[in-house]
């Protein structure tokens, strides 16, 4: 099975809703190549990526000031949902194919991020320093050193934050490309398949964000769930 690849150049965001109150942007990277097949990961993923949506619709105002993005990657990169106030999103149904070309989907969603902050300047929307959130189970397919150096860039001038999840599925993983291209302090290790914990763990972690003091350089800290783990080497 074969996705189209979406451009998203032409894309023209609507205006962010509650558009006087800061908003934190998360685009999602998810790695949907062959190997999320295993043990039913694909399905698990889709379930926790329904929780996330649940648990932060308990939150109106929240809801309405988190806007999220997903690109897939797998056989080919997929924007799967331009960036949307959570309150607005759909649960998505994915399918997991093909190789894991991480370095595109990281590329693409850098580019979504600097093109959701130019919406937020031109419609007067503060914000806070947005997120790019990659959830993998394999190694990347393709050239990744170049994004991971625009990542690292970005980072440093503090116009956004890296994470990644290690999903514990295909024996074969190997972390070392992602240490490589992640700050070792934002990489998690994700046991037992347990996508709800870990999307639950992520809308407290921007639900917190959105109500924090954005004049503090702190980082917002908020407790995972106990299979939530910094990955090691």
């Amino acid at each position: 099975m074969s996705q189209q690849t979406t451009n998203f150049t032409g894309f023209s965001p609507a205006v962010p809703k509650a558009i006087s109150e800061r908003h934190v942007a998360c685009v999602f990277l998810l790695d949907i190549s062959g190997s999320m097949n295993m043990q039913g990961a694909i399905d698990k993923l889709n379930d926790g990526i329904a929780k996330f949506i649940e648990h932060m619709k308990t939150e109106p105002r929240t809801a309405d000031v988190v806007d999220a993005a997903i690109v897939t990657f797998g056989g080919d990169v997929s924007v799967v949902q331009n960036f949307i106030p959570v309150s607005e999103m759909k649960v998505p149904q994915l399918l997991a194919y093909g190789a894991s070309p991480m370095g595109e989907a990281l590329r693409m969603g850098l580019d979504m991020v600097d093109k959701r902050k130019e919406v937020y300047s031109l419609a007067g929307t503060p914000y806070y320093r947005p997120w790019i959130f990659c959830i993998t189970d394999g190694t990347p397919t393709d050239d990744w050193e170049s994004a991971a150096h625009k990542l690292k860039e970005a980072e440093n001038s503090k116009k956004v934050l890296g994470y990644c999840v290690c999903v514990e599925n295909d024996p074969e993983f190997s972390k070392k490309e992602v240490f490589q291209i992640f700050n070792h302090s934002r990489i998690l290790k994700l046991d037992n398949l347990d996508f709800s914990g870990l999307f639950e763990f992520v809308s407290n972690s921007l639900a917190a964000v959105s109500r924090s003091n954005p004049n503090s350089d702190s980082m917002v800290n908020v407790e995972a769930p106990h299979t939530l783990t910094m990955a090691m080497k």
